[in-house]
This record gives C-alpha cells, structure tokens and sequence, in this order.
C-alpha cells in the first residue's frame, strides 16, 4: 500500500464513488452526469473528488466519507491515472482525515464547469468510457 504523500505515478488507478442514478440502462452504463462537479451543500470547487486505489486497503474503504445510511447507494468505479493527459486532466492531493489518498480532479471543477458545461462533454465521455469498463462496486438495493 502506498502512502498518501507518495507522488501520483501513472500506473495507478483512482477510484470514484457513483450514486445510484448515475448507473444507466445504456451503453456506457455510466451515466456522464458522475463526472459533473457537485453543487450545494458540498461544491466542488476544488474539482471532482477521487481517491487512490494504492491508498486503501479495500476499494469499499472509501465509502467512509458517506453517511452510513446511504453507502448501499453509492458504486465505487476505477479510471487509470495514464488516461488523464490524453483529456488533459490532471490530479492532485487533497488529503482529508476519513480516508487516505484522496485527490482532486481540478479541471473539472463547479466554476468552470458552470461556465460552460460543453467544454467538459470529451472528457466526461472518455471517464464515463473507461469506468463502465472498469465498476468495482455497483450501488445495492436494500432488503426489505
């Protein structure tokens, strides 16, 4: 397992927690909407939000970050960090205390983004592409 502050290298993979609306009964069944920055409450203005699989012990350790009562509503996608520079995309630390080895997408960040959400639409088909190739986890229904 990598550190945290161990630097970004291209042959790791981030991973990326979905809700449940974003997975689609379509082809990619990522929906493009899981690559948009949040607004709200908690805004993405640092970019999107990701983490390092080499952090982690489990892909599902990061479902720490959600309420425990809505982790059976998110999925855990990965998108390798070589992929980035062909969209000119780049990552960087953002290290929070719930879970090691987040990271921020800065690119893709809610003022931007809000300015003009066409300039993202390549890039938020390329990361929709790659992680409906590549879900770890797929949001669960509840029993009852």
């Amino acid at each position: 397992m990598k550190d945290q502050n161990d630097p970004i290298t291209e042959d790791e993979w981030l991973l990326r927690l979905v809700w449940e609306d974003r997975f689609v009964k379509r082809d990619p069944p990522i929906s493009l909407n899981a690559f948009e920055p949040r607004d709200g409450r908690h805004p993405d203005t640092e970019g999107i939000s990701l983490f390092r699989e080499a952090c982690v012990e489990n892909p599902e350790d990061i479902l720490a970050v959600v309420a425990a009562d809505k982790r059976h509503r998110y999925g855990i996608v990965k998108i390798p960090v070589s992929m980035l520079a062909g969209q000119d995309l780049t990552v960087r630390p953002d290290n929070i205390e719930e879970v090691p080895g987040h990271v921020v997408m800065p690119e893709l960040n809610l003022v931007a983004y809000s300015a003009n959400p066409n300039d993202f639409l390549t890039q938020k088909q390329a990361l929709a592409r790659i992680s409906s190739e590549n879900i770890v986890l797929r949001p669960r229904k509840l029993d009852g």
